[in-house]
């Protein structure tokens, strides 16, 4: 997000506001999946973390600044994941869910410098816990996290925006310029829970996958859903070796690069199953976190979560076998589906978005993929008809590259009933420059609507509005 105000204007409005206060598709079953949904960790928007944050002047002009540092996220069971900012012009939402993602569906894709963004996140805060270390590198006698979190956030902008980001603290300022200097290529680290692909088929009696388990963890558990496992069905491994109990979960824990296969009973009439997996691990720093009409944030530091994963398998006793996934492929501007068909004849189906339309046939055997173009931004809906008049429906945001100073790629619409700020709030300066804020949300720093009734001194009426947006700007 990137929200421009006067500074001037700033303190105006804060005196306003404080009198304010007085008054998945498979054989047997289909429907609406998003593309790359349901693996990892999922957690909600929780804001600019104000201690760890602050000024950061952006492409050395004395107008724009930005209050950048770490950003929260909150998973379902208490806890809290530290992200810094990948996409600076882009808007957040205060309601918005992050997915854990691979950097091929993020805006990471295509940044020949995502490698040295990894290697900052290992060698700064808070990965790099003792700032006396971090002062050393940077040549400064001492830091503070707001000084460590700004500096490292304005690195990071450096390589995923490729702007001039320099603190307005010379300490801060200081580690930035060590970070740059040095930042080297590192890999993208391993995914924390992904069961791929998410959607397999065949005929009954054989075995269906493989199901790749994907994992920082080396103990991840798997079951099938109850129905399915009462009916007979069982997890194997790739000679058919029974891997599940009679409950349907794995007699022991599977790891990083398993395969599981899914068995239905031989000649079982058309029917499904899911796996869903699960596994407390380390999820790891440079892990990509993406969410609809919102910025792409990137984890800043190891933290112990829960994970989960969940894939389908489907099965026919003859005929056409399809299994039907889609995939954001971000270097290729496309969702990618994917037609796999192990079943005995030939299945026929047509990829269809818009006025897109493609025909697929696809063998026995065989696989084929469908690459729909998407504009930044836009909203997809993807229906590929299967089998018994059912469709799988596939709908996102494509949400791949950052936003440009050129304008708005699909911003969000503010939430009817917006969270309270939760951004830093940035110092008073008599520069008289913009302040753009990062990571505070549809709600950060909102003016906008507080109109008329705010009477001030000699009963005069005060109208102020901000307008909102990735690149907003008051007058001059």
């Amino acid at each position: 997000m990137f929200q421009m105000q006067r500074r001037g204007t700033s303190r105006i409005a804060t005196v306003m506001l404080a009198s304010s206060l007085i008054v998945a598709g498979g054989v047997a079953a289909a429907g609406v999946a998003v593309a790359d949904s349901g693996t990892g960790v999922t957690a909600k928007f929780g804001g600019l973390v104000q201690d760890k944050s602050g000024n950061i002047k952006i492409n050395n002009s004395d107008h724009e600044f930005a209050a950048g540092g770490l950003i929260a996220l909150n998973t379902s069971d208490g806890k809290t994941l530290l992200t810094y900012c990948i996409d600076l012009k882009h808007e957040t939402r205060d309601d918005a869910t992050y997915q854990e993602t691979g950097w091929a569906s993020s805006s990471l894709a295509s940044n020949p410098d995502a490698g040295k963004i990894n290697w900052i996140l290992q060698h700064s805060y808070p990965q790099v816990s003792d700032l006396s270390v971090l002062a050393k590198e940077a040549g400064v006698a001492k830091l503070d996290t707001a000084q460590a979190g700004a500096a490292t956030q304005a690195a990071i902008w450096h390589f995923s925006d490729h702007v001039a980001a320099v603190p307005e603290d010379k300490d801060a300022a200081s580690l930035t310029t060590y970070l740059e200097k040095n930042a080297a290529d590192v890999p993208e680290p391993t995914a924390s829970l992904t069961l791929s692909p998410d959607t397999v088929s065949g005929k009954s009696g054989a075995l269906l996958g493989p199901i790749t388990v994907t994992s920082s963890s080396d103990s991840v558990t798997a079951s099938l859903d109850a129905a399915s496992s009462a009916a007979g069905v069982v997890l194997t491994d790739k000679a058919g070796n029974v891997l599940s109990d009679k409950s349907g979960s794995l007699t022991k824990p599977a790891k990083n690069g398993d395969a599981l296969y899914v068995k239905a009973p031989a000649g079982a009439n058309p029917g499904s199953a899911t796996v869903a997996a699960s596994a407390s691990l380390q999820a790891l720093a440079g892990r990509a976190f993406t969410a609809e009409k919102s910025q792409t944030l990137i984890l800043a530091g190891n933290v112990p979560v829960t994970a989960s994963a969940k894939a389908k398998a489907s099965w026919v006793p003859n005929g056409p076998a399809p299994a039907i996934t889609a995939k954001v492929v971000c270097e290729q501007n496309s969702v990618v589906v994917t037609v796999a068909n192990t079943g005995d004849q030939d299945f026929t189906t047509t990829v269809t978005q818009g006025s897109f339309s493609k025909p697929v046939t696809v063998k026995p055997g065989a696989t084929q993929t469908v690459a729909v173009p998407e504009t930044e931004g836009a909203q997809y809906t993807i229906s590929v008809p299967g089998l018994a008049g059912k469709t799988s429906t596939f709908t996102g945001t494509f949400n791949c590259h950052v936003a440009s100073s050129g304008g708005s790629t699909g911003g969000t619409t503010p939430s009817s009933s917006p969270s309270p700020s939760k951004s830093a709030t940035p110092a008073p300066s008599t520069t008289g420059g913009s302040l753009a804020s990062t990571g505070g949300g549809s709600g950060t720093g909102l003016i906008a609507g507080i109109a008329g009734a705010l009477v001030v001194a000699g009963g005069a009426g005060v109208y102020l509005m901000r307008r909102r947006g990735r690149h907003s700007r008051t007058a001059a």
